[in-house]
């Protein structure tokens, strides 16, 4: 098996996920099994096929990863993220006339 310890393992999108799924969650509670049930959940529920898509692959890559290499990566959550200012949908577009 293939160690994946590293938080490159996920793409941004996936980071911002897994952030979102142990908020107001201890670290010590945010176990590989609450991660995998709240991502399940999320697939179960959701309709879009770039989010069906992109739960998938993470699903897919949580599942793998060893109970050993899990605690090792949780303790770096939150994982950095990155935006662009196009993405970035806290600015209003200033209305140019």
């Amino acid at each position: 098996m293939i160690k994946m310890t590293d938080i490159d393992i996920f793409d941004n999108d996936e980071r911002i996920v897994v952030n979102k799924a142990c908020e107001g969650t201890p670290l010590s509670a945010f176990t590989k099994q609450r991660l995998l049930a709240n991502l399940t959940f999320a697939h179960d529920i959701s309709t879009g096929q770039d989010v069906l898509n992109l739960l998938d692959g993470l699903i897919e890559k949580v599942k793998h990863v060893s109970e050993e290499e899990w605690e090792s990566l949780k303790v770096k959550i939150p994982f950095a993220t990155y935006y662009d200012a196009e993405s970035n949908v806290d600015e209003v577009p200033v209305n140019e006339e």
